[in-house]
């Protein structure tokens, strides 16, 4: 990111903010002064890392979820004054080989979202800005705040969210293919597995439609890939070709399958994240007449 640059496009932006908010403006508000000195003071040191030297030392600006009050004098300010945070910047620790790289992704990923953030303040001051600066700016940090997007954390539980969201919606979906069985079967047929060409068939493999996998929300959402694989892995042994029909429920193991003796998620095949080939088969064997009954009830109250 050129740095420089982008401090030449923002410094008119910081004197439009000031035209609007400097505390000299209200000396015969002796409390709208007062708090536009503490709110301009602390702008400053937001917008530090944006305006100085990397090299240059600048003040810590203290909590940034508190939020900046600034009265306008353009407008009725001193009974509506206007109140502004900047975003919170999630920053992540690394290793010692790579520090000095990732502590200078993450300044320039905090340039961004504090330029970011200036524009919008700009705009809930009506601050006159250019839209070509506007372009230039945003022209320039972009890259910064995607890439900082891409590497934000996500915990579990928003993983988890996601992830049951995706099912969902995949399950939602209508005419993927009108007969899941018939297609497996043909890709079966395509797949060569005669002795004749052991190599080939020991290539071939299937694997799940991804639209119809669904997992309990006990299952860590960090396993979910892993899983998925290792069950694709052995579908042939898994004798796929009886259930694709059917949605997949990733349960931990047999225990979160059942409640007594009736299936937890009726209308499901499941299946444990660590799968005995012998014990899935069992079950396939026992259950499967049931599984696809109650599938056929619940298709018909349209779960």
């Amino acid at each position: 990111m050129d740095t420089a640059k982008l401090r030449t496009l923002v410094k008119p932006l910081v004197r439009g903010v000031l035209l609007k908010v400097h505390p000299d403006y209200f000396v015969h508000d002796p409390v709208a002064k007062r708090i536009n000195q503490a709110s301009v003071q602390r702008l400053q040191d937001l917008l530090a890392p944006v305006l100085k030297d990397p090299s240059e030392k600048h003040s810590r600006s203290g909590p940034v979820d508190t939020p900046l009050e600034f009265f306008s004098k353009s407008s009725d300010a001193t009974q509506n004054p206007i109140s502004f945070a900047f975003s919170k910047i999630h920053q992540s620790a690394t290793g010692a080989p790579h520090r000095h790289r990732h502590h200078e992704q993450q300044h320039q990923q905090l340039v961004a979202q504090r330029t970011r953030d200036l524009v919008a303040l700009c705009g809930e001051l009506s601050v006159p800005t250019s839209t070509e600066a506007l372009a230039e700016i945003e022209k320039t940090i972009g890259p910064s705040l995607a890439a900082a997007a891409a590497s934000a954390p996500v915990s579990a539980g928003e993983l988890r969210a996601a992830r049951a969201r995706e099912a969902l919606e995949n399950y939602a979906r209508r005419g993927a293919a009108p007969d899941l069985h018939a297609a497996l079967l043909d890709r079966l047929r395509q797949a060569s597995w005669s002795p004749d060409d052991a190599q080939r068939s020991k290539s071939a493999r299937l694997e799940l439609d991804r639209s119809k996998v669904f997992f309990a929300s006990s299952v860590n959402p960090q396993r979910y890939a892993g899983v998925v694989e290792r069950i694709e892995a052995e579908l042939h042994n898994l004798h796929y070709d009886r259930w694709c029909s059917l949605p997949l429920m990733i349960v931990n193991d047999w225990r979160h399958a059942f409640r007594g003796s009736a299936s937890r998620y009726p209308g499901f095949v499941v299946i444990p994240t660590k799968v005995s080939i012998q014990e899935f088969n069992r079950y396939i064997l026992q259950n499967l007449s049931d599984i696809t009954q109650a599938r056929s009830e619940r298709n018909s109250q349209g779960q």
